[in-house]
């Protein structure tokens, strides 16, 4: 279906603009995307409503709104300082039951970056369902979305509402915190059935009602600095864990 935009106040642009909302975004179950890559990807799992393009797309599903706008009512609805041409309306993913042995549970991370670049080595070490917790930055803002090159369509994204650390734990998984305090080396941990891996926020670390049902609290062996950044920090974890 395609529909040609020639206004920036047309009423399907108003809406575009403000699904750069997270409340707007969840009262409408959609996100944005911008680039092909990520068009691509969100094409792959079956998630597009729509899409704002500069040219037809070929290949899409007929049904699928296709909105023929101009170069200065793209830059009007991008985040980017370089629009790639094409803005993707990508439905919001249903939460799933968690189905694997190991999960990543993100306390109050609060950096879209790190929170993108987290999904992406999440998805790398096979970690598909992750929990996040209220005072974490909104999973499906524009700039998580872009440092996550796409990996957010393939992952799980739970919210703390669905999955308490309580109830996993009932569950016979292990809650591995990565915590500086009291700490063994990550690297003596045993290898675990089940586990759930912990990542605090960047300036506090994990909170104390998290750290409560640590099974195992953990530290990165390094030298000549306190910390690493949390996304770096959480790459290591995974891939000594998994």
């Amino acid at each position: 279906m395609i529909i040609k935009i020639t206004s920036k106040a047309n009423s399907k642009i108003k809406d575009v603009v403000k699904l750069t909302k997270p409340s707007y975004q969840k009262e409408k179950g959609l996100f944005l995307a911008e680039g092909y890559h990520l068009f691509e990807m969100a094409k792959e799992e079956g998630l597009i409503d729509s899409v704002f393009t500069l040219k037809e797309v070929k290949g899409l599903d007929p049904l699928i709104p296709q909105y023929i706008i101009d170069e200065e009512i793209l830059e009007k609805i991008s985040s980017l300082t370089t629009p790639q041409g094409i803005i993707t309306i990508v439905k919001l993913p249903k939460e799933k039951e968690i189905s694997s042995r190991k999960i990543l549970y993100l306390d109050d991370i609060s950096d879209p970056g790190n929170m993108g670049t987290i999904f992406r080595t999440a998805l790398a070490f096979g970690y598909d369902d992750i929990v996040i917790t209220k005072g974490s930055v909104y999973p499906y803002s524009s700039k998580v979305i872009q440092a996550s090159q796409g990996a957010i369509f393939k992952l799980n994204i739970l919210t703390e509402d669905n999955y308490y650390l309580p109830r996993l734990k009932s569950l016979g998984y292990d809650v591995v915190v990565t915590y500086l305090k009291d700490a063994i080396d990550i690297e003596t941990t045993p290898k675990l059935d089940k586990f759930v891996l912990v990542l605090g926020n960047e300036a506090h670390g994990v909170g104390e009602d998290v750290l409560s049902f640590a099974t195992y609290k953990v530290k990165i062996d390094i030298k000549n600095i306190e910390s690493l950044n949390v996304a770096i920090a959480g790459a290591i974890a995974m891939y000594t864990l998994k």
